[in-house]
């Protein structure tokens, strides 16, 4: 799908991060932070817009339906972690909510239900190969090159051929992602954090104004308010709202906030 993407694309940094450092670290728990919250408080951290969007969506009541998280459903359920992350649901059972995906399974509406295998096979005999590319692609040509690297993984024989994509890669979708990832990510020979002002995005916040501990508030507390066009406020993930932006695009995001959620 994509013409000559070897000739538009350079690897600027390689590192691997071994099990044992991911787990001592905390590397995965601190990257999902808001999405493990979920999945062990469930409908307790939800906000007055997330029940509404609920209630509008499943046409139920918010307040007598049964939402749990994830790690809940484990035993109500009586699964295990691969079997609730393979457990299918329609697409209309299925609701995408502030960045927490929300699944019908009976009576239950169970959230972020991937959460407990994607901890879970981050052990300490995973490793996770961090690379940083420069390159002109974006978007949906950047993930038609992440399948490409997919394909040529399993001919190579280095990945199973039944991998699943979301199983085995992870790229930054906008310019906060990049943030994330850079905090969790990115560590020099001897173990320790590469300053953030090596990325690119930061930097651009800090000429903005920004203080390095609202930057991080940004990424540590993603949920923002906005006023719609009919004056309602709508709650979105900043690393959804700004999905695919650009630099300047993702500013004028933050600056229309007009307030942030507290979990």
């Amino acid at each position: 799908k994509v013409p000559n993407w070897q000739d538009n694309i350079n690897l600027v940094y390689l590192a691997n991060l071994p099990g044992d450092f991911l787990n001592e670290n905390g590397v995965i728990e601190e990257h999902y932070l808001t999405r493990v919250k979920f999945a062990k408080f469930g409908k307790s951290l939800f906000t007055p817009f997330m029940g509404r969007i609920f209630s509008n969506y499943y046409s139920v009541n918010f307040e007598d339906s049964e939402i749990i998280g994830a790690y809940k459903a484990l035993s109500v359920l009586g699964l295990n972690e691969e079997e609730l992350f393979n457990l299918w649901v329609s697409m209309d059972d299925m609701l995408v909510l502030n960045g927490q995906t929300i699944k019908r399974i009976g009576k239950y509406y169970v959230v972020n239900s991937d959460i407990p295998s994607i901890l879970n096979k981050n052990s300490s005999k995973t490793d996770i190969a961090v690379m940083i590319f420069r390159t002109v692609f974006w978007g949906n040509d950047f993930y038609d090159v992440i399948l490409k690297m997919t394909d040529v993984l399993i001919e190579e024989g280095i990945l199973d051929s039944h991998s699943q994509f979301s199983h085995v890669f992870h790229y930054s979708k906008g310019p906060f992602e990049q943030i994330l990832d850079a905090i969790g990510f990115l560590y020099d020979q001897t173990g320790k954090h590469l300053p953030l002002k090596n990325i690119r995005f930061y930097n651009f916040l800090m000429g903005k104004g920004l203080s390095p501990l609202e930057i991080s508030h940004f990424i540590t507390q993603p949920l923002l308010q906005f006023k719609n066009r009919e004056g309602h406020i709508e709650e979105k993930s900043i690393f959804q709202v700004t999905k695919d932006l650009s630099y300047e695009e993702s500013w004028k995001i933050i600056r229309s906030a007009t307030a942030q959620v507290l979990l």
